[in-house]
């Protein structure tokens, strides 16, 4: 039912950007992003979810998780913040199981972080691509075939740069820490394969990439740094960057392209 006098606004239609964007929102994430009050929020979020523009999945313990509703695709496109075929891409409330929302919420709070420090950097994330098959791939490494999956790719823009060295490319891995050590160990050996038999180039079109593996501790970054870095060349290590989600900037992650593209393509050769 509607609510009385309910009116949508501008303001309204940016709350359901940027939960769109997020895929799944907190209301911490909200209140950073849209520079509002929690109090506020808390008045006028469950007006949108009374009205379907949002769903709220569970209150607890992040005082509401946000999806957004059957009736913010509609919104959103004529806003210009979605195309026609994204609208309604998106999970149901009765397919977000409890074991997929720390992940979400993890990938959630690394794309807010990035949206944040491009609001006050030189640094601006350019480019955002949540997980979805069309990121996905196969490599042959010597263990066999492996799969390509990031939790996202993404691209920072460094301003300060030569045009053709602005760009920098990313594919994330959010760690929530349940994750063995081989199994990641895994990843990076994908990725590396991946790099050196530049695969990235026909596919996504680009010269070179690096990796950030986000986890939720600095202790399981540090262990996680320690233990496969020691098992890369000094070149490698520049590529792969494990980082706490507390110390995640675009600064955190960006580097000189050229020069680590030439290196990296360089050892990558080397290596097997």
């Amino acid at each position: 039912m509607s609510t009385t006098g309910f009116q949508f606004t501008d303001r309204d239609a940016e709350i359901l950007n940027y939960v769109y964007q997020l895929r799944i929102a907190t209301l911490e994430h909200l209140s950073a992003l849209t520079k509002r009050s929690q109090k506020t929020l808390e008045r006028r979020l469950p007006k949108l979810r009374d009205e379907r523009y949002l769903t709220r999945l569970k209150p607890r313990p992040n005082k509401g998780l946000y999806v957004i509703g059957p009736k913010a695709g509609r919104v959103l496109v004529q806003a210009g913040y979605a195309r026609a075929e994204l609208a309604g891409n998106r999970p149901r409330e009765s397919e977000w199981k409890d074991l997929m929302i720390p992940h979400a919420l993890l990938i959630a709070s690394i794309h807010s972080k990035l949206l944040l420090t491009s609001r006050a950097d030189s640094i601006q994330l350019d480019e955002w691509q949540p997980n979805h098959p069309r990121l996905w791939d196969t490599v042959q490494t010597s263990v066999g075939k492996l799969p390509v999956r990031p939790d996202a790719y993404f691209v920072l823009r460094d301003a300060r740069r030569p045009h053709d060295e602005q760009r920098q490319h990313y594919f994330l891995e959010a760690d929530v820490g349940t994750m063995s050590h081989t199994r990641i160990a895994q990843k990076i050996k994908a990725y590396a394969a991946y790099h050196r038999q530049q695969r990235h180039v026909a596919k996504f079109g680009i010269d070179y990439f690096q990796v950030a593996v986000v986890t939720q501790t600095k202790a399981r970054a540090d262990n996680l740094r320690g233990e496969l870095y020691a098992f890369m060349s000094a070149a490698q290590r520049r590529a792969y960057h494990f980082v706490p989600l507390a110390e995640l900037s675009a600064n955190a992650l960006i580097t000189p392209p050229r020069s680590s593209a030439v290196l990296l393509a360089s050892e990558s050769r080397r290596a097997g």
